[in-house]
C-alpha cells in the first residue's frame, strides 16, 4: 500500500463491488447486545426489548442505544468493539476495491496496478512557448535566460527561460513588408476624406496635391465640405486623377496669400462671340447694340446673352487690341438727307448723308445701320457696317431755320457686305469718350501654357519653394515656386514657376477674374487610412523594406497580423530573394503588406525556473536497481518525442562529474550505458531509478557523488494566454524587451486516476507503435499536454504515403500552440514509417441549458441546492468530461440534475427549444456547456439563480 501518511483515505472509497460483511457500527453493536443478553441475563444494559417492536422502533432503539452515553464500562467496551469491526470490515472493503483497477481509486494503488502492463503514470507537463526577442544589440543569448510573467490577481509570478541558444540582432526586430504604411488605393471621383477635422477650409479655394514619391503636383478647386465621422469630407473640381495614391498623396490646403494677377497681359486677340468685361455692365440686356473700340476699330455687336462680366455677342468679335477696348452703348444719329454720288468702281458706293449737329468726329471712323432681312419668310437682323471718309460740318446760319448739320461721306464696298445704304433713317455711330466698360485682358500664353514667370500684386509672405496656384473659375494652372522678385516701387511681383505652370481646362485667365493663391501653410493633410495597405501577400513570399544579413535560411521566426494577435504563428526562413523573404509556408488568408510584422529573434521558452545544484545521494556499485527520491515538488518537465510520455525532466543529473542519460526505460540499456528513469511518487516527487548492471549500469560507488540541477515550473498553471505580459528576470545587455505572441500550451498536471484506467489498457495494445488509428489517438492521449484526441485518415491523393490527421484537446484547451510541433514529433517518432502525421486543434461547440428544479424547501435549502447542482451540471460537461463527437443527450442533464441531493424533479430546455431531446457534435467537435440558468420552484415561491 502506500506510504503516505493520510490515513482516512480508505475509508473515503464510496465504492460498493466488494462487502463481506453487511453492517456497520450500529448494526454491529446490537448484534453483540443480543449475544450478551443470552449470557448475562441480569445485566440491564443488555435486556433484550419487548417482542412487539415494529422494525421502525427497532432503527429507532439501535441509534439510541449506540449514540446515548452509558456508565457501564462493559458496555462502553462492547461499543468500542463494534466501531473497530466497523472501520476494520471497511478498511478490507476498501483495500479490496484498491486492488481492482476498476474500482481502485488511490494514485498510488493504481499506479502499482498499471505498472504490472508496464505502464507508467504520465508525469505533469510544463508549458512552451516562442518568445520574441526586442534586442538591444547584436550578439548571442545562451539558454537558460529568465523572463517572468506576474498575474494580476497577484500570486506568484511565472518564469519561462529559454530552452535555446540564440543570436540577436536589433535589425530583426520588426521587419515590416515594402510598403506596409502606404495605402494603394487610387484616388477617384470628387470627394477626398482628410484626416481629423480640417478648419478653415473655403468653397473656391484650391488645394494642391502632391505625389511624395515623383513629386507631380496636381490642383483642385474646393466645391464644398463637411464632417464626416470626426474627419472632413471635401468636394473638389474637376474629378481626381487615378494616377494618385491614397498613401502617397500629400495635400496642401489653406494658401495664406490671394494675389491679384496682372500679366503678362495679352495685348491683341482674335476674339469669337465671347467678350468679358472688367465689370458686370448694369443695364444691359441681350438684344441690345453695342459699340466695341480700341483705337483703331470700330465694330458693333448685337447681344445675345449676359452672365455677369461675360458677353456671348451674335457673331465673332474678330481682331481686337483688348488693353486698350472699351466697350458702351453706340450713339444714334437721325439722316435728314441721303444724297449717293459717283464712283469710278462699279464695287464701291458713296453716299452723302446729312445729320443734324457737329459730327466732324466721325471722319475716318466707322458708322453701323440695323438692317432687317427676311430669309425664308423670316426676319433676321444684321448690322452692317460703313466707313466715314469725310465728315464736314456747317456752322449755323442765321438764314437757315435748320440750324448747323454735318455732311458725312460715307463710303461702302460690295465686297465688305451685301447691305447698301438705302435711305437710312438713323445711323448708328461710336460714342464720344471710350465707353463706360474696359474689356478685360488674359494672362498671356505660349505655346497653350502661361509663361515661367506671372506678375502679381505684391505679397507679404510667399517666397521661393512655395506652391502657388492661378485660379479663374473652374480651371487653374499650379506649379513650385523657384523665384519671387518684387517690385516695391510698383508694389508688384514677378513669380517664376520650377519649369512650367501646369494647367488644366486649356482656357484663357482673365484678370478680372484670375487670383493667384500662393504660400500654402505648411499643415501637412492626409487622406483617411493613407497609412493601411491592405493589398493581401500571397503564397509564401514577404516583399520586405529591408532584408538584413543577419535573415538566414533555417531561422526561426515570427509573423503576426498587428490587427488580429490571435493569428501569429511561426515559421522558418526558406529563403532570401534581394528584398524578398520567403518562407517555409504559405501565409494564410488575412495576411496583407499593412498587417503583417515579421520578427526574427525568436526564442524557445519554457515554463520553469533553474535552481541550483543540490545532492541526490552516494552510488552503491553492489546495489541493483539503485534509486532515489528526489524531494523537490513541481519540477519542469519539456517535451522529448523519445520519452513514452512525450516529455522528459528537466534535470542534468551528473555521477562523479559525468552526465548520464534520462530514458524511458531499460528495455533496450546495456551494461555500460549511464542511464536513468525518472518516475512519479504519489507525493508529486521524483523517483529516479538506475540500472542493474545487465539493463543499464549500476551506479558507481561513492560518497555524494550523485549530483543534479533541475528546472521548477509545471503543470496547468503555465498555460498562459498570447500577449500575456513578460519581462526580463533580470537586466540583460542585448535585451530590450520581450513579447509573447503566441499561447503558451503543453502544460498539464500528473496523469490522474480516471485517466490511468482508461489509457493504461489502451496503451498496452500499441505497444508504444502507432498503426492503426485508434493507435495514434491512444498513443497522443498518453502524451503528458494532451486530454484527449481522436485520429482520423486522409485521402492520399497522387501520394504514395498515408497521411493521418489527429486532432486533439489540449490540456486545459484553448490554441495548440508549440504543442502541434512537439507532439507531430512524439506521434512521428512512434508511427510506423513513412506515414505523414499532421496535429488539428479540436473544434469547440456549446449549448445553452435552462433547470427548472423542484426542491422540497422545507427540507432543504434552495439555494444549496443550486449551487450543487450547477457545480455538478458544469462538472459534467466541461471540456475535460466531454469527449470528441460526444453528442448530448438530454436524458444525461436529467441524470446529473436529479442524481443531486434535493432534487426532487428538474425541467431541462436545450438551446431555449422545448422540443430538442439530442444535440449533435461533430467528429472534431468537443461539445460544452456555455450558458446555464437554474431555477428553483417551490410551494412557496420561485427562486432564481444567484
Amino acid at each position: 500500500m502506500s506510504t503516505g501518511t493520510d490515513l482516512t483515505r480508505w475509508n473515503r472509497a464510496g465504492l460498493s463491488r466488494f462487502r463481506y460483511v453487511d453492517g456497520n457500527a450500529v448494526t454491529f453493536l446490537e448484534l453483540l447486545r443480543a449475544e450478551l443478553a443470552g449470557r448475562f441475563p441480569d445485566w440491564k444494559e443488555v435486556i433484550t426489548p419487548h417482542s412487539t417492536e415494529t422494525e421502525g422502533e427497532r432503527q429507532e432503539r439501535m441509534l439510541e442505544q449506540y449514540h446515548s452515553p452509558r456508565r457501564d464500562w462493559a458496555w462502553e467496551i462492547a461499543r468500542v468493539l463494534a466501531r473497530a469491526s466497523h472501520v476494520l470490515t471497511e478498511h478490507l472493503d476498501a483495500y479490496a476495491n484498491e486492488g481492482f483497477l476498476g474500482t481502485a481509486n488511490q494514485w498510488d494503488s493504481v499506479r502499482r496496478l498499471v505498472e504490472m502492463i508496464d505502464y507508467h503514470p504520465a508525469p505533469p507537463a510544463s508549458a512552451s512557448t516562442r518568445l520574441v526577442i526586442d534586442a538591444k544589440e547584436a550578439g548571442t543569448l545562451p539558454a537558460g535566460f529568465a523572463a517572468k510573467h506576474t498575474p494580476a490577481d497577484g500570486s506568484a509570478p511565472v518564469v519561462f527561460e529559454t530552452l535555446e541558444e540564440l543570436k540577436v540582432d536589433p535589425l530583426l526586430n520588426g521587419l515590416r513588408p515594402a510598403e506596409y504604411n502606404r495605402n494603394q488605393e487610387r484616388l477617384g471621383g470628387e470627394l477626398l476624406l482628410l484626416e481629423g477635422e480640417v478648419e478653415d477650409l473655403k468653397t473656391g479655394e484650391p488645394l494642391v496635391l502632391e505625389d511624395t514619391e515623383s513629386k507631380i503636383l496636381r490642383a483642385y478647386l474646393i466645391v464644398g465640405t463637411r464632417l464626416v465621422e470626426g474627419n472632413t469630407e471635401v468636394r473638389v473640381f474637376p474629378r481626381l486623377s487615378h494616377r494618385l495614391r491614397k498613401g502617397y498623396t500629400l495635400i496642401h490646403a489653406k494658401p495664406a496669400e490671394r494675389l491679384a494677377a496682372i500679366g503678362p497681359a495679352a495685348k491683341g486677340a482674335e476674339l469669337e462671340r465671347v467678350l468679358r468685361l472688367t465689370e458686370e455692365p448694369e443695364g444691359l440686356l441681350p438684344g441690345m447694340v453695342i459699340y466695341l473700340g480700341d483705337g483703331a476699330e470700330d465694330l458693333y455687336r448685337r447681344v445675345f446673352s449676359v452672365r455677369g462680366k461675360r458677353l456671348v455677342l451674335d457673331t465673332d468679335v474678330g481682331p481686337l487690341r483688348l488693353d486698350t477696348a472699351r466697350v458702351g452703348y453706340p450713339v444714334t444719329l437721325s439722316v435728314a438727307a441721303q444724297e449717293e454720288r459717283p464712283v469710278d468702281s462699279p464695287e464701291s458706293v458713296i453716299y452723302a448723308l446729312r445729320v443734324a449737329g457737329d459730327w466732324s468726329r466721325l471722319a475716318d471712323r466707322r458708322v453701323a445701320q440695323e438692317t432687317v432681312v427676311v430669309i425664308n419668310k423670316q426676319k433676321h437682323k444684321f448690322l452692317p457696317v460703313y466707313s466715314v471718309t469725310a465728315a464736314r460740318y456747317h456752322p449755323v446760319n442765321p438764314e437757315d431755320l435748320r440750324g448747323g448739320y454735318t455732311i458725312l461721306t460715307v463710303s461702302w464696298k460690295k465686297s465688305d457686305h451685301p447691305y447698301p445704304l438705302n435711305n437710312p433713317q438713323t445711323l448708328l455711330a461710336p460714342p464720344a469718350g471710350a465707353g463706360p466698360w474696359r474689356a478685360d485682358t488674359y494672362l498671356e500664353k505660349k505655346d497653350g501654357h502661361l509663361p515661367a514667370s506671372v506678375i502679381t500684386g505684391k505679397p507679404k509672405k510667399t517666397t521661393a519653394d512655395d506652391l502657388a496656384v492661378v485660379v479663374m473659375g473652374k480651371q487653374n494652372a499650379w506649379a513650385r515656386l523657384a523665384s519671387v522678385s518684387v517690385d516695391l516701387e510698383r508694389e508688384e511681383a514677378t513669380l517664376t514657376a520650377e519649369g512650367t505652370w501646369k494647367d488644366r481646362g486649356g482656357g484663357d485667365f482673365f484678370l478680372a477674374e484670375t487670383k493667384v493663391y500662393a504660400h500654402f501653410k505648411e499643415e501637412e493633410l492626409h487622406i483617411v487610412s493613407w497609412q493601411e495597405n491592405s493589398q493581401p501577400l500571397t503564397a509564401n513570399r514577404i516583399p520586405l523594406s529591408t532584408a538584413p544579413t543577419a535573415l538566414e535560411k533555417g531561422r526561426v521566426l515570427m509573423v503576426e497580423r498587428i490587427d488580429s494577435p490571435s493569428s501569429a504563428f511561426f515559421s522558418t526562413v526558406a529563403k532570401v530573394e534581394g528584398k524578398t523573404l520567403f518562407l517555409t509556408q504559405e501565409l494564410p488568408a488575412g495576411f496583407s503588406r499593412g498587417n503583417t510584422l515579421v520578427s526574427g529573434n525568436v526564442v524557445l521558452a519554457g515554463h520553469g525556473e533553474s535552481k541550483g545544484g543540490k545532492v541526490l545521494g552516494s552510488g552503491d556499485a553492489t546495489r541493483a536497481n539503485q534509486s532515489f527520491v528526489f524531494a523537490e515538488s513541481g519540477v519542469s518537465f519539456v517535451a522529448d518525442s523519445t520519452q513514452p510520455a512525450g516529455v522528459r525532466a528537466a534535470i542534468d543529473l551528473s555521477v562523479a562529474g559525468r552526465v548520464w542519460e534520462q530514458v524511458g526505460s531499460f528495455a533496450t540499456s546495456g551494461p555500460t550505458d549511464s542511464h536513468y528513469t525518472v518516475r512519479m511518487t504519489e507525493a508529486g516527487q521524483l523517483l529516479i531509478a538506475f540500472g542493474d548492471g545487465e539493463r543499464g549500469r549500476r551506479l558507481p560507488s561513492g560518497t555524494n557523488n550523485v549530483r543534479l540541477t533541475f528546472r521548477s515550473g509545471t503543470g496547468l498553471g503555465g498555460n498562459l494566454p498570447a500577449g500575456s505580459s513578460f519581462k526580463p528576470a533580470k537586466p540583460h545587455r542585448l535585451v530590450e524587451k520581450v513579447r509573447q505572441p503566441l499561447p503558451a500550451t503543453g502544460g498539464n498536471d500528473r496523469e490522474g486516476v480516471e485517466s490511468l484506467r482508461e489509457n493504461a489498457p489502451a496503451t498496452l495494445l500499441t505497444l508504444e507503435r502507432a498503426v492503426s488509428l485508434d493507435d495514434f489517438a491512444w498513443l497522443a492521449m498518453a502524451q503528458s499536454s494532451v486530454w484527449q484526441a481522436r485520429a482520423f485518415s486522409r485521402p492520399t491523393g497522387l501520394g504514395r504515403n498515408d497521411k493521418v490527421e489527429v486532432v486533439v484537446v489540449p490540456a486545459g484547451g484553448g490554441e495548440l500552440g508549440t504543442l502541434a510541433a512537439t507532439l507531430t514529433d512524439f506521434l512521428v517518432a512512434h508511427a510506423v514509417p513513412e506515414v505523414e502525421v499532421t496535429v488539428l486543434p479540436y473544434e469547440s461547440s456549446t449549448f445553452n441549458l435552462e433547470l427548472l428544479l423542484t426542491v422540497d424547501a422545507v427540507a432543504y435549502n434552495p439555494e444549496t441546492v443550486i449551487a450543487a447542482v450547477k457545480s455538478a451540471v458544469q462538472d459534467a460537461f466541461s471540456l475535460r468530461k466531454r469527449k470528441l463527437g460526444q453528442d448530448l443527450f438530454l436524458s444525461e442533464v436529467y441524470q446529473v440534475a436529479e442524481g443531486v441531493t434535493g432534487v426532487e424533479h428538474s425541467v431541462a430546455i436545450l438551446n431555449d427549444d422545448r422540443t430538442i431531446r439530442r444535440v449533435a457534435s461533430g467528429d472534431r467537435e468537443v461539445l460544452t456547456l456555455d450558458r446555464l440558468v437554474v431555477t428553483v420552484e417551490s410551494g412557496a415561491a420561485d427562486v432564481p439563480s444567484p
